[in-house]
């Protein structure tokens, strides 16, 4: 089984269902082929972490996945609260960063990433490396938040926060640098924040950094696009340092992709 991005021609060893391409026959018919065979002893380099972010009483496609290849005990779950606020995503990471001693971290969404091998996170690792770059963030075609539609931005009439308009003036900074994406030729230009891998020490400083710039008292998704946003404009502000997989060497974000963007091999 293999999903590869045929913009860039290269076979992705982390795929992540995001939005509504997790609801779709090809993602479903992706989870039962995986589970369908045999179990193996995955690898995990000694100088990565993975971690997560659930509610503990709920069991995850990731959690599933790691103990496919008996690398379960290697994931650090991040616990999340009901009702589900996006931004805890954003605190708990800054929260747990500190308790990772491994050189470099990964952080994968729960309940809709597949990793396709045994070995691939060692292989995103090793291609992580090969950047110039001190994180790596998954990269989708959508844009979310969206400035031109509004969706995923909060209007004044629904009490959005004080900081706003500094926000959103932020996001237009941060689209600008999604257009050099474009610019390659791509069209999965912008940030997805649901699959990423960075260096430990870096990834501390980054989730500080956006932690500084988050409202309180704001949950909803439809704020900022949940984390995602916070996370694109505190990444712009870092550029080039944090950097999208805009060929989906490591991270293939499928949400609005269709065949001429992604072939599937199950």
């Amino acid at each position: 089984m293999y999903f590869k991005q045929l913009h860039s021609g290269n076979i992705s060893p982390i795929i992540h269902a995001n939005g509504p391409s997790k609801f779709t026959d090809t993602w479903k018919d992706a989870v039962e082929v995986f589970f369908s065979e045999k179990k193996a002893v995955g690898l995990l380099d000694k100088d990565l972490t993975i971690l997560t972010w659930s509610i503990p009483d709920e069991r995850t496609l990731l959690e599933n996945n790691m103990e496919h290849y008996n690398l379960e005990d290697r994931l650090l779950v991040l616990p999340m609260k009901r009702p589900f606020d996006f931004l805890d995503k954003i605190r708990l990471t800054k929260k747990y960063l500190p308790s990772i001693k491994t050189k470099y971290v990964m952080g994968l969404d729960a309940t809709d990433v597949l990793i396709c091998g045994y070995d691939n996170c060692n292989e995103v690792l090793q291609t992580f490396k090969g950047k110039n770059a001190k994180a790596v963030f998954g990269a989708e075609i959508p844009e979310w938040p969206n400035l031109e539609t509004g969706q995923g931005i909060a209007k004044p009439i629904m009490n959005a926060p004080f900081e706003m308009a500094g926000l959103i003036d932020d996001l237009m900074d941060a689209r600008r640098i999604d257009e050099v994406y474009a610019w390659l030729g791509s069209p999965f230009i912008h940030l997805n924040s649901g699959v990423w891998i960075g260096e430990t020490e870096y990834m501390k400083k980054f989730y500080d950094e956006c932690s500084s710039i988050l409202p309180e008292g704001y949950t909803d998704e439809e704020m900022f696009g949940g984390d995602q946003g916070f996370i694109q404009v505190t990444a712009s502000k870092n550029y080039p340092d944090v950097i999208v997989d805009y060929k989906s060497e490591m991270f293939l974000c499928l949400s609005e992709t269709t065949n001429k963007d992604v072939e599937v091999v199950l």
